[in-house]
C-alpha cells in the first residue's frame, strides 16, 4: 500500500476524496462503482458489501448478476458473467466494522498487478470513508433522538406549567372567566390548533350555550376533519365539553386526546369549585339585569359574524339611555338599579327569541339580531325600543321619564370583527346623540372618517402651539353711528400643516376636550394685550375683546393669569374685556360667579358673546357682572329693509331693551349691509362688528386700518 501510494498518489486522493464527498453509504458506495470504472477503462464496477451487492454500473437496463459479483474473491482472474460472457475482473477487499470487496472487469485485457495495487488502495480508502459516514449517521441518529426527547421533555413541561398556573388561578379564586380563558388559551396553543372553544350549558338561557374560545379561525372555509371533544362536568353531571377545531392537513393522536383531556379536567375543577351557576353568571351575565354582559355579547356576535359568508344576516343596536344621569342623581342609585332592570325588560320584549339583549354597563345597552331579515328589521326593532323607552317608568312610586338614541350597524363586510361593528353602532349612537336624541341613526363610513379626522386633529393640535401654527386675526367693533372703532376683538385661527385653515368652531371644542385650551388661550391673551399696548397709543377709548373657554375660567389661576399679562403690557384692566358664551352662565353658575367677581376688581369687562340663543335668563344676567351683550348674528341676518317687516325685529328690540334697562351695552354681530347697519341704528343699538367695517387681520393691517381709518360719518 505504501509503494502505491508513493507511485501514484494522484488518482488515490482524487477517488478517497470523491467518495468522501458523499453525504451517505449508499451514494458513497454508488459513486466509488463509477470512479473505480472509470480509472481502469473498466466495462463494469461493483461494490459488496457484507456479501451483499452495494452497488453495480455497465450492466445497462438489466439486472446485474448479483450472486456472480459477490463470488468474486480479492485478487486477479477471469469470471464468466452473464450478458457479459468471459471477463478479466481484478478485485480488492478492505476489512473494517462493514468488510466489503471493490470490483472492477474489462472484456478486452488482463489487469496488471499494478492496477491491482491501485486498486487495493481504492477498497481500503473506500472502506475507511464508509466507516467514517456510519460513525456520523449514528451521531446524526443520536442528536435526532435527542433532539426528539428534549422537544418532548420541552412541551411535557410546558403543559405542565400552563396546568400548574391554572390550578394556581383556581386556588387563588381567580374570576371564573380568566379560568376558562387560560384554559382554552392553553389547550389551543398546546395542540396547535385555531381554536378551542368551551362550551358550557347555560340555565338562565337553555337554548344558548355560553362559548368561552381561545382564538377565532383564519379567513376562509373551515378546516376539515372531526373535532376533537372532552367532557366537562360540574360534581360529577354533564356540564358542557371542550371542543377542539381539526388542525388543517392533519388529524388528532392519542396524545392529543389526552391533552385536551387534561385541560377538560381543569375545566370541570375550576366550574365545579366556582359554584358554578352563579359563577357562570358573574362571568357572563350583568349581576343587576340578568342580561348577558359585554363578553358573552361578543361571544355571541363573533358566531354571528362567522356565518355571515355564508350569507347569514348579522345587525347590532347600540343603546345608550337619555338624560339617565340626571334621573339617576334625582332619584337615588338605587332606584336607578331599578330603572335599569326595567329598561333591560322592555328591550328583551321587543325582540325575538333568537335575538341577544345585553347590558354593557352604566346606562348602555346593545343588541344583537341575527337569522332572516335582521337586517331589513334592525331599523324597525331599534324604533320599538324608542318608543318603549319613551313610555314613562313607576320607580319607587315615581314617574320616572327618559329616552334612548341608537346607533345601527350591519355586519356587511365593513367590519372584520365583533370590536369593529361595535365600534361601527357605537359611531352611529353618538351621531344619533348630536342630532337630537331620541332618535336612531344606522352607520355610515363617513362617520369613522370623521372620527379619523378628528383623532388627527387632536394630535396636531398637542403641538400646534409651539410649532407656531397658532396665530390672532383681529377685527374691529365701530359705533354704529359714525363708524369711530371702540374695540377690537382677538379671534384665534389656525392653520394646520396639511388641512389648512382650521375654523375655530372645529378646533376650539377639541382643543377643550383634549385640555389644550387652557395653554392656548393663556398665550391669546398675552398675544391681544401686547396687540392692546400697540395700539391704544393716543387711543385710550380702545378696548381688547378677547374670547374665554369655560375651561379657562374653570382655572383657578385664571384671574392671575390676567393680571400678569395686563401687568406685563402695561395696560389698566379697563382696556380689557373678555367674552364668555352663556352656557358658562349656566353650567358654571357657583365657581364662574366667584371668578368673574375677581376679574372685576381687576377693571376687566365681560361680555356674553351670541346672546339670544336660549341659555341664560334675567336671573343668571342679575347675579353675574356683565357689561356687554352681543346680539347673535342668526338674529341680524333677519333683519329686512322694511322697518314694517318688525316680526324680524322683536328678538333683536327685546335684547337691546333688556340691556338698557340693566345698564349694559349691546352689541351685534355679522353686519354685512348697510341695510342691517342702518335698522340696528333704528332699533337703539349702538355697536357692531361685521364684513361691512372690516374683515379680521393681522396685527400690523389693524395698525394701518386704523391709522387710515375714514373719517366719522362716512362708515356705515
Amino acid at each position: 500500500m505504501l509503494d502505491f501510494v508513493h507511485q501514484s498518489p494522484h488518482q488515490l486522493v482524487e477517488f478517497i476524496t470523491a467518495v468522501a464527498a458523499r453525504e451517505d453509504g449508499v451514494s458513497a458506495v454508488q459513486a466509488a462503482a463509477e470512479l473505480a470504472s472509470e480509472e481502469f477503462d473498466a466495462e463494469i464496477g461493483a461494490v459488496v458489501v457484507e456479501n451483499r451487492l452495494g452497488a453495480a454500473v455497465g450492466f445497462g437496463a438489466g439486472a446485474p448478476p448479483a450472486e456472480a459479483l459477490c463470488a468474486i474473491r480479492p485478487g486477479l482472474g477471469v469470471v464468466e458473467l452473464d450478458g457479459l460472457g468471459r471477463c478479466h475482473v481484478a478485485a480488492a477487499s478492505w476489512k473494517d466494522t462493514t468488510p466489503g470487496r471493490l470490483i472492477v472487469g474489462r472484456l478486452d485485457r488482463a489487469f496488471s498487478p499494478e492496477e491491482r495495487n491501485l486498486l487495493l488502495g481504492m477498497a481500503r480508502g473506500l472502506g475507511l470513508t464508509l466507516r467514517t459516514i456510519q460513525a456520523l449517521e449514528t451521531e446524526r441518529a443520536l442528536r435526532a433522538a435527542h433532539q426528539r426527547q428534549a422537544e418532548e421533555l420541552a412541551e411535557r413541561q410546558r403543559l405542565l406549567e400552563v396546568l400548574l398556573d391554572i390550578q394556581r388561578s383556581i386556588s387563588h379564586r381567580a374570576p371564573l372567566h380568566e379560568i376558562l380563558d387560560a384554559i382554552t388559551a392553553g389547550a389551543a396553543t398546546l395542540l396547535g390548533v385555531e381554536r378551542v372553544s368551551l362550551v358550557l350549558d347555560d340555565a338562565l338561557d337553555p337554548g344558548r350555550p355560553i362559548i368561552a374560545r381561545s382564538a377565532r379561525p383564519t379567513a376562509g372555509a373551515p378546516p376539515s376533519g372531526d373535532a376533537l371533544v372532552a367532557s366537562v362536568h360540574v360534581n360529577g353531571e354533564p356540564a358542557g365539553a371542550l371542543v377542539a377545531a381539526p388542525p388543517a392537513g392533519r388529524g388528532f393522536d392519542t396524545a392529543d386526546v389526552d391533552l385536551l383531556s387534561a385541560f377538560a379536567e381543569h375545566a370541570s375543577l375550576a366550574l365545579t369549585d366556582a359554584q358554578t351557576v352563579q359563577a357562570m353568571q358573574e362571568a357572563f351575565h350583568d349581576p343587576l339585569t340578568g342580561l348577558p354582559n359585554r363578553a358573552l355579547f361578543v361571544e355571541r356576535l363573533e358566531d354571528a359574524l362567522e356565518a355571515v359568508a355564508d350569507g347569514a344576516e348579522v345587525a347590532v343596536l347600540f343603546v345608550d339611555l337619555d338624560r339617565f344621569k340626571a334621573v339617576n342623581d334625582s332619584i337615588g342609585h338605587a332606584a336607578g338599579d331599578e330603572l335599569l332592570r326595567a329598561v333591560g325588560g322592555r328591550i328583551v320584549n321587543c325582540l325575538r327569541t333568537a335575538d341577544t339583549a345585553a347590558r354593557f354597563g352604566g346606562d348602555e345597552f346593545a343588541v344583537l339580531l341575527e337569522g332572516p331579515k335582521s337586517v331589513a328589521s334592525a331599523e324597525g326593532v331599534a324604533d320599538r325600543i324608542i318608543a318603549a323607552m319613551r313610555r314613562p317608568f313607576s320607580i319607587s312610586g315615581k314617574t320616572v321619564l327618559i329616552g334612548a338614541s341608537i346607533g345601527v350597524a350591519y355586519g356587511d363586510g365593513s367590519a372584520r370583527d365583533a370590536d369593529q361593528l361595535l365600534r361601527n353602532a357605537d359611531l352611529a349612537m353618538y351621531r344619533a346623540k348630536h342630532d337630537g336624541r331620541g332618535r336612531r341613526v344606522a352607520f355610515r363610513p363617513a362617520m369613522l372618517t370623521a372620527v379619523l379626522e378628528r383623532v388627527e386633529l387632536e394630535t396636531a393640535l398637542q403641538t400646534a402651539l409651539a410649532k407656531g401654527e397658532l396665530r390672532l386675526g383681529y377685527q374691529p367693533l365701530v359705533e354704529l353711528e359714525g363708524g369711530r372703532p371702540v374695540a377690537v376683538e382677538a379671534l384665534l385661527r389656525w392653520t394646520h400643516p396639511t388641512l389648512g385653515e382650521v375654523a375655530p368652531s372645529t378646533f376650539v371644542p377639541i382643543a377643550e376636550d383634549v385640555g389644550a385650551i387652557v395653554d392656548i388661550g393663556r398665550w391669546a391673551l398675552n398675544e391681544a394685550c401686547a396687540q392692546a399696548a400697540a395700539i391704544r397709543a393716543g387711543r385710550p377709548w380702545l378696548r381688547m375683546t378677547v374670547n374665554v373657554s369655560a375651561h379657562q375660567v374653570r382655572d383657578p389661576d385664571f384671574p392671575r393669569d390676567v393680571e400678569v399679562a395686563l401687568r406685563r403690557h402695561g395696560l389698566p384692566g379697563s382696556a380689557l374685556t373678555l367674552e364668555l358664551t352663556e352656557r358658562l352662565l349656566v353650567d358654571e353658575h357657583g365657581d364662574a360667579l366667584a371668578q368673574l367677581l375677581r376679574l372685576r376688581d381687576l377693571g376687566v369687562g365681560i361680555a356674553l358673546d351670541d346672546f339670544g340663543t336660549g341659555y341664560s335668563g334675567l336671573r343668571y344676567l342679575q347675579q353675574f357682572p356683565v357689561d356687554v351683550l352681543k346680539i347673535d348674528r342668526s338674529f341680524v341676518a333677519l333683519l329686512g329693509e322694511d322697518p314694517a317687516d318688525a316680526g324680524d325685529d322683536a328678538v333683536i328690540r327685546t335684547i337691546i331693551e333688556l340691556g338698557r334697562v340693566m345698564g349694559m351695552r349691546t352689541v351685534a354681530e355679522g353686519i354685512e349691509t348697510p341695510a342691517q347697519a342702518h335698522r340696528l341704528r333704528a332699533l337703539g343699538c349702538r355697536m357692531g362688528q361685521g364684513f361691512l367695517f372690516a374683515a379680521p387681520m393681522s396685527g400690523e393691517r389693524l395698525a394701518w386700518w386704523l391709522a387710515h381709518r375714514e373719517p366719522a360719518g362716512r362708515a356705515a
